[in-house]
């Protein structure tokens, strides 16, 4: 062990991602990027509830140059970690629109009737919590909301002492029984227990202690389609918000410097064939891109052979590359492209005549479709080559940004309206304090009320909410509050005259057309025609199928009892014939009876209640 070469330390992920469920069992969100394998027995345990993800942070030694020497665990070194969750939404502001869009208008407080000192009755906050060594625990078990108990979930070390953080169990929570939910983001006197907050450590390694700059830990709802990325991800968002190759090496001793002076040349394996995957793996939780790039459809981006053309950057492929980038939205947002890729809705989805009614890729993503577009790429395609599945296969120099990648790939980058991990902000260059980490409020800064209305121009201002630093909430805040009530609501094909499929809101997370385990069944059985098994493979019912009602209202209350019986959409074995792809995403672990009732499609709710 090199430790005499240790200088700093650093905790990563930077930003972490944890999920609530209302199973004991949990299983470790993903650490390497791309699709991650299941848990081996499932994303739900033997009741059929669903497992909480947890968040996993680790400690790495860099030497005088930033480079990693080594990760730190308990065998060498004395570890505490401090973790301070808290959740906030009621005691902030209702969401509107996202308030860095030129759309944007001043948004009212949530729970109104509450004031001056009774608004911190509607912070659940437990305090930090401290964990010294390995095999500790503790639980985020004392905060309250108007009075109530909330449980935040709880934090642990492993053997190694590595920390664990968990999430809640999925519950809501109202003073009244007679206080139904009746809006998709903002039902009043109403809690959920999704949190976010700093995580910190204090490392000694023989009579020298370090401090690294903390991470963050964001608990978010559970993700029902896991192995399916959006196609726009969180990291898109903070890389196009960082732009990394601009950041020049960190003064403080805790940041891990960095040394790209300038862009690196987009590489066809690492920046554009990811992005068509995305977008062709969408066809497991929507009809309509199951219609446009799913299984034997002639824009199945992934078909070897559309793959060796569109990795091709000679000259003979240049007009097929301009015809595929010419139909990506411009992010300018400078015309209105309906009909552009993505199919997906956007920040300003219900403001009419706006060109951001419908997602964009980022500027960094289409900068690097117009290099390929243009032939200016390297050539790197290798389908021999499969990614790292493990942390372990990583080189041990990149395992720091695999974990940071990872944890926010798996997060959907928009649209933000508001959105389902985290929000607009995520945009902003001033949450920052390096790449995947966030600033930190000072202890002790003073809390700053900013009115009855908090306006863009305050919200993106010095002394704004996103100026000073994040302290524990912060981010989860502007989020839907209970987050089931938005889960349900925010659907696909609003305009059924027309498309009743596309555009959708974020179907990586709550999918909206899936292919069932019966169905499923029919087109494993060998004994069954081709035509009935190709019947069951091109079916794909709502996933809401059995919360649907003529009322959404009706609906939201559904989902606030039976969030937990929805299917999760997990990778399968195909047949193994040319017929059928060789590996399937099947709704899986639903815990409704069948056949569900049979009520308005969920698409034709009222996408503004």
């Amino acid at each position: 062990m090199a430790y005499d070469d240790i200088t700093s330390c650093v905790i990563h992920p930077g930003i972490g991602v944890a999920r609530v469920g209302n199973s004991r069992d949990y299983f470790f969100g993903p650490e390497v990027p791309g699709p991650p394998a299941p848990p081996p027995d499932g994303y739900k345990d033997s009741s059929g509830a669903i497992k909480r993800q947890a968040a996993r942070f680790r400690i790495y030694g860099l030497n005088a140059a930033g480079e990693v020497v080594q990760e730190i665990t308990a065998e060498h070194a004395e570890i505490a970690w401090t973790v301070h969750v808290a959740n906030s939404k009621g005691a902030w502001y209702r969401f509107n629109t996202a308030l860095d869009i030129p759309a944007a208008e001043p948004t009212p407080r949530r729970n109104p009737a509450y004031v001056g000192s009774d608004r911190s009755k509607l912070v659940v906050d437990p305090g930090p919590r401290t964990l010294k060594g390995a095999a500790q625990s503790a639980a985020f078990d004392t905060g309250t909301f108007l009075d109530l108990p909330v449980y935040l979930g709880e934090a642990h070390t492993d053997d190694e002492g590595r920390l664990i953080v968990l999430g809640g169990r999925g519950n809501t929570y109202t003073p009244w029984s007679s206080n139904l939910p009746s809006t998709s983001s903002d039902n009043d006197a109403w809690c959920d227990d999704v949190s976010d907050g700093p995580v910190s450590a204090t490392v000694k390694i023989g009579g020298v202690t370090y401090e690294p700059y903390p991470a963050w830990v964001i608990v978010a709802p559970p993700d029902y389609a896991p192995q399916i990325r959006s196609i726009v991800t969180m990291y898109d968002v903070v890389q196009n918000t960082l732009q990394l190759w601009q950041l020049k090496p960190a003064a403080e001793s805790h940041s891990t410097p960095h040394k790209i002076a300038a862009p690196p040349p987009v590489s066809f394996s690492r920046d554009i064939y990811p992005l068509f995957e995305r977008i062709v793996r969408h066809q497991w939780v929507n009809y309509g891109f199951f219609i446009e790039y799913g299984w034997g459809s002639p824009t199945h981006l992934v078909l070897a052979s559309l793959v060796d053309r569109l990795s091709d950057n000679s000259t003979s492929q240049r007009e097929f590359r301009n015809l595929l980038f010419g139909r990506f939205r411009n992010p300018a947002y400078a015309i209105q492209e309906p009909h552009a890729i993505p199919a997906i809705y956007g920040d300003a989805m219900d403001v009419t005549n706006d060109p951001r009614q419908w997602l964009a890729v980022t500027t960094l993503m289409y900068s690097q479709l117009q290099q390929w577009a243009a032939g200016q790429f390297v050539s790197d395609w290798n389908p021999q080559q499969p990614p790292p599945a493990t942390l372990d296969a990583i080189p041990l120099a990149d395992r720091p940004a695999a974990l940071d990648r990872a944890a926010l790939e798996a997060c959907a980058g928009g649209p933000f309206h508001p959105g389902s991990e985290a929000t607009w902000p995520m945009r902003i260059k001033t949450i920052y304090h390096q790449v995947s980490r966030f600033r930190i409020r000072p202890l002790g800064a003073p809390t700053i009320d900013y009115g009855d209305a908090l306006t863009p121009t305050r919200a993106l201002g010095s002394n704004g909410p996103l100026d000073g630093g994040l302290g524990p909430g912060d981010v989860t805040k502007w989020m839907s509050v209970p987050w089931q009530t938005d889960t349900a609501s925010c659907r696909a094909g609003y305009d059924a005259a027309t498309d009743l499929y596309i555009p959708t809101f974020w179907p990586t997370a709550a999918p909206n057309h899936v292919l069932t385990q019966d169905d499923y069944a029919v087109v494993m059985d060998e004994t069954k025609s081709l035509d009935e098994r190709m019947a069951a493979f091109n079916n794909r019912p709502d996933w809401l199928r059995h919360i649907a009602r003529p009322n959404q209202r009706e609906a939201l209350q559904m989902m606030l009892a039976d969030w937990f019986r929805l299917g999760i959409v997990t990778e399968r074995p195909g047949p193994g014939t040319p017929d059928f792809p060789r590996v399937m995403q099947v709704e899986t672990g639903s815990g409704f009876p069948d056949p569900p009732p049979t009520f308005a499609h969920p698409s034709q709710w009222d996408p503004h209640l």
